[in-house]
């Protein structure tokens, strides 16, 4: 680690459009009071994102250009090997960053030397609050509450809605079991000791098993209300295709066999396997009811 850079901020650019133009502008448009780089591994793009970046942003960027799209984890790993930070920031491009958001986060982090994860208070573009800004790590139960749409009809249940924490204001900062994803501020000393990101994911729900690995070694994670952003969801049109719908379930099964599977009866988890893959289906054929239309 080189010794006076605070932060390391890594944006993983795959066709990322305008987008990651943008939140390098409001990135630099930060004036932090601490050393920072920000690190852009490109994962084989086809369209001019890291083009434009490079032409208005140059040497305040470092670029690696991987040889494939290996995915999310592959490419962000690629990022942090290279970090020299204290702390890195693993940012979505389909982000903008509110002035203040790092240094908040920062200062927290600092004052608090168990804490492994920090997120900010994430607003979609029209100012309202997203949910998977603080979360906690879902258990069965609360799969099945989500499946039966309980969470949604009794949205101030501790018992119902315990994944999303509705019945919590997102204006207060606390502790969570997991914080949003396309913000993921962490602790360089606690990666180095439960590891990168688990590349068995392609995509999805790698930062929940992260979140995981941090809460099993003794790491706290905190949601931090003062510090904002906002998230475009860029990438949102693309679940609507069949590819993503299945790597998103297959991400699930993943994470249930890795965390969960050994705890639970085999034909419980069968039962789980199940609904997963018929929630699977059913999505796709919902949609391609949609395009029919």
């Amino acid at each position: 680690m080189a010794e006076g850079v605070k932060l390391s901020i890594v944006i993983l650019n795959y066709n990322s459009g305008d987008f990651l133009v943008k939140c390098l502008d409001s990135v630099f448009a930060d004036d932090l009071p601490f050393s920072c780089e920000v690190i852009v591994p490109d994962n084989a793009s086809s369209d001019d994102s890291l083009k434009k970046a490079e032409q208005k942003w140059g040497s305040r960027i470092a670029v690696i250009s991987n040889p494939k799209n290996g995915g999310f984890n592959y490419g962000n790993n690629i990022g942090i090997r290279h970090c020299k930070g204290k702390y890195i920031c693993l940012l979505n491009p389909d982000t903008i960053i509110h002035r203040g958001a790092f240094k908040t986060l920062l200062d927290f982090i600092e004052a608090h030397p168990r804490v492994g994860f920090v997120g900010p208070k994430v607003l979609n573009r029209d100012g309202s609050f997203q949910l998977s800004a603080r979360r906690s790590i879902p258990s069965p139960f609360d799969a099945i509450a989500r499946a039966l749409l309980l969470s949604k009809l009794f949205p101030h249940s501790k018992m119902f809605a315990r994944y999303n924490l509705t019945f919590l204001s997102p204006d207060q900062t606390q502790q969570v079991d997991a914080s949003t994803g396309c913000c993921l501020f962490a602790r360089r000393a606690m990666i180095d000791q439960i590891g990168l990101l688990d590349e068995g994911f392609y995509i999805y729900c790698e930062d929940v098993d992260w979140f995981l690995r941090a809460k099993n070694a003794g790491w706290e994670t905190w949601y931090v209300a003062e510090a904002v952003i906002e998230h475009h969801h860029a990438y949102s049109e693309r679940f609507r295709k069949h590819r993503a719908v299945i790597d998103f379930h297959k991400s699930m099964i993943y994470l249930y066999r890795k965390h969960y599977a050994k705890t639970y009866p085999f034909l419980f988890n069968w039962i789980i396997y199940l609904m997963v893959y018929i929630r699977m289906i059913a999505l796709i054929c919902l949609k391609t009811v949609k395009r029919w239309k």
